[in-house]
């Protein structure tokens, strides 16, 4: 059941997002389905203390868990009207309750039909026994799939291969029963059909899909449209665009891409080293770069095959002072003890709206602070609304950053501010008010355009909680945010 659950997770990803909510919704059902499993299994057992009810069980559960991932294919994407968290209830629901409460149900069948081995004289020792193989079995099957299954098989072949197990283990039980042939065909035919629905259950990609790959953090898919010289190429890790550039020659198309230039309102100020938190498809570090050829850019990418498809796809190797690190950003941070930047953006995702929790907190927007030079710069993009009841993220996000930064200032798009938007924060030791409300800048410029969407700070919300890593409620913030649309 562990390696079906931690499968079913990299099903639900590219339709909901890597995010707790995913996770939630679907180790909630799971538990529901294996707490009314076993209710059932302990009233089926009492009925029938046969093997061969362990073997329908397991049978049942094998063919369910065939289907998996044609409904998936099938019908999984219909699901995604119900929201964030609605959605991934349902299809979990409409997946895995039925298999899971069939495995539920093995438990306690085999805790009775064990205890009839000792004339239920021993019926603790079944229990305890039956507890402990349950248990390492879980812990096998969590290893399993982390460490082994997922970097070697697609997940399809991972739930096939369930299923045969689960199939096995369904006919040794009828074996043991001494039951009749029909049994056993009925089994077999059944798992005919099963592979059947495995090897026929392929998504078919789009034209415009020029690469897709799963890894351990995401799916990751690479897709291209339109043609030159306007031609974009776009990064998408699960359900959500990471990033995007121009393919012919590099540049940006995303309006939040080129906020990396803000320290540049300092004019006569260059950037001698940078770091990028997220990479996305490396567009912001390979601009930063062409504008800043000495400079030495690093960028912290927790998921190594990004890093890769950044060098297929997105022209990394041609951009030799940039230099990926594959890796959590805190870790990162922490090995670079010494290391300081003159600019660092802040850019990590992994979900839709789902800034990683440990990168919100106070302490880790100290360890920014300490590895910033003293007129360094930290920006980050946020995704919340400016004002009303769905800007608690971004309130929370500057009481935070004021804890550690004596100056934060904020931009956002030209939308209506009670929605959510890309909002970048500014954070420094300087102030940066006189070049966002005293000087001219020339209408066009890049630099026009990114101070006109600057928010003064009588328009910001204010009185969000202080995010540590002790207390730090960004994941429920940001669910009521996505619950209320």
């Amino acid at each position: 059941m562990m390696v079906i659950e931690i499968c079913a997770f990299r099903l639900l990803a590219p339709i909901f997002g890597n995010s707790v909510y995913t996770w939630t919704a679907l180790i909630g059902v799971i538990l529901i389905a294996f707490s009314a499993g076993g209710f059932l299994g302990g009233r089926l057992v009492d009925k029938q203390p046969r093997v061969s009810l362990l073997g329908w069980l397991l049978a049942g559960a094998a063919l369910l868990t065939f289907f998996i991932p044609a409904l998936h294919l099938g019908f999984g994407k219909q699901f995604a009207g119900g929201g964030m968290i609605g959605g991934s209830i349902l299809i979990s629901l409409f997946l895995f309750a039925v298999p899971g409460a069939l495995l539920g149900a093995v438990s306690p069948a085999a805790v009775r039909l064990y205890s009839l081995t000792e004339k239920d004289s021993h019926v603790g020792a079944a229990a305890g026994t039956i507890s402990m193989l349950g248990s390492l079995g879980s812990f096998a099957g969590t290893f399993l799939s982390g460490f082994v299954l997922l970097s070697h098989f697609g997940v399809r072949s991972i739930f096939a291969g369930c299923a045969l197990l689960l199939t096995a283990l369904a006919i040794f039980a009828f074996v043991l029963d001494k039951t009749g042939r029909k049994a056993l065909t009925q089994v077999s035919v059944a798992t005919v059909i099963g592979l059947l629905s495995v090897t026929f259950a392929q998504e078919q990609s789009s034209q415009d899909v020029l690469f897709v790959r799963d890894s351990f953090y995401h799916r990751i898919e690479v897709s291209e449209v339109g043609s030159s010289p306007h031609k974009q190429r776009l990064l998408k890790l699960d359900s959500t665009a990471e990033g995007a550039m121009n393919p012919d020659d590099g540049s940006l198309v995303m309006d939040y891409q080129h906020y990396w230039r803000l320290p540049m309102l300092k004019e006569n100020t260059p950037i001698r080293s940078a770091l990028f938190i997220g990479a996305g498809a490396f567009g912001m570090p390979e601009a930063l770069s062409r504008e800043f050829p000495q400079a030495r850019v690093d960028v912290a990418e927790i998921d190594p095959e990004v890093v890769e498809v950044g060098r297929r796809f997105f022209k990394l190797d041609e951009h030799p002072q940039v230099k990926a690190h594959a890796g959590d950003a805190r870790r990162f941070l922490h090995e670079q003890a010494d290391a300081r930047w003159d600019f660092i953006f802040g850019d990590a995702y992994a979900g839709v709206r789902s800034i990683p929790a440990h990168l919100v907190t106070q302490e880790f927007f100290q360890q920014i602070a300490d590895h910033l030079t003293p007129e360094g710069v930290f920006v980050m993009n946020a995704i919340s609304a400016v004002q009303g009841p769905r800007a608690e993220l971004l309130a929370g996000l500057l009481t935070t950053l004021r804890a550690v930064f004596p100056k934060v200032e904020v931009f956002a798009g030209i939308g209506s501010r009670q929605m959510a938007q890309n909002v970048i924060i500014l954070a420094s030791r300087q102030d940066w008010k006189p070049l966002l409300t005293d000087r001219y800048y020339l209408t066009g410029s890049w630099q026009e355009r990114l101070v006109r969407t600057y928010v003064p700070p009588h328009q910001l919300p204010s009185g969000g909680p202080l995010f540590t890593d002790d207390f730090n409620p960004v994941d429920r913030i940001i669910a009521r945010g996505l619950f209320e649309g």
